[in-house]
């Protein structure tokens, strides 16, 4: 009974580990909102903004969101990408 939950435990681990970046002496975190994350970090070095889809009237379709990639860096030969969908950080990968 007790390898059962541990393994169990072992495979949701990875589902339960949030991502985070160190900007100096803060610390930014999934769910993070733009202000949070440039208040921070400070600017990026490449933002990119993605508006939500439109209907043909230019009203966004249903469940359409905007999205940002942002870039820090390189530093130490690595840059950090993070993905914000509307306004709320949801993704930081190392990219190297």
């Amino acid at each position: 009974m007790h390898a059962r939950y541990l393994s169990l435990c072992l495979l949701l681990l990875p589902l339960l580990a949030q991502a985070s970046l160190r900007c100096g002496q803060n610390l930014v975190e999934e769910g993070d909102s733009v202000d949070q994350v440039l208040a921070a970090c400070g600017a990026p070095a490449e933002r990119q903004v993605n508006p939500p889809a439109l209907r043909n009237n230019g009203v966004p379709k249903f469940n359409a969101a905007e999205t940002q990639f942002w870039t820090y860096g390189p530093a130490n030969g690595a840059s950090r990408r993070l993905k914000f969908i509307d306004g709320k950080l949801v993704e930081i990968r190392l990219v190297r």
